[in-house]
């Protein structure tokens, strides 16, 4: 059996339009609530009148119900719901400014994160003194690594700049051995005369 849309007055059958999509409606099981809300959006009446609506298994809903013409797994998404029906006239200034309300959130989600980064690094680096005790054998070790591998750095940097001063020119100025081996030239003047 094909599947046709169950919204009222949508006309949509599986197969008529391209790129046309068919949604079941979600499950009690999976997410009561979100099954809810889509039941309030659909707003379908029962045939006795009284009750409420309850779709079955196999009822679907097109993808025009939709305002980016696809349902999203997003709860920030306005597409989390269906919201596009023959009782809800959709304007482009109602989706924009669903969008907005969707972006807004999001940058407001993402504010709270980047707040909350901060108040962590802040509590971390608010100089209160970090315990210098270690007792498992594997930090003592760690520990006594790191801190020999920082001694022989500040050694090396420390000849290094030592070294730093015999490679000016006036080093350089009377020892040709020196020239010829950083330069090339057989001596300071070679290749001028």
């Amino acid at each position: 059996m094909p599947d046709s849309c169950c919204a009222i007055g949508c006309t949509n059958h599986r197969g008529e339009k391209p790129g046309l999509c068919f949604y079941r409606i979600p499950s009690d099981k999976e997410n009561p609530e979100r099954r809810q809300l889509w039941i309030q959006a659909i707003r379908r009446a029962t045939v006795s009148g009284n009750g409420t609506w309850q779709p079955s298994q196999y009822t679907r809903l097109c993808s025009d119900h939709f305002i980016k013409g696809a349902k999203s797994d997003d709860l920030l998404s306005p597409d989390w719901v269906p919201s596009v029906f023959s009782h809800t006239p959709v304007t482009k200034k109602r989706k924009r400014e669903k969008d907005m309300e969707s972006r807004i959130q999001i940058k407001r989600m993402e504010a709270e994160k980047k707040q909350d980064a901060i108040d962590v690094l802040l509590e971390l680096s608010s100089g209160e003194p970090v315990p210098q005790q270690c007792f498992s054998n594997h930090c003592k070790d760690a520990i006594a690594k790191l801190q020999q591998e920082c001694d022989d750095l500040r050694e090396e940097n420390r000849r290094l700049k030592t070294n730093l001063g015999t490679l000016d020119e006036q080093a350089l100025a009377n020892d040709d051995l020196k020239v010829k081996a950083l330069t090339g030239l057989p001596t300071r003047f070679g290749g001028i005369m």
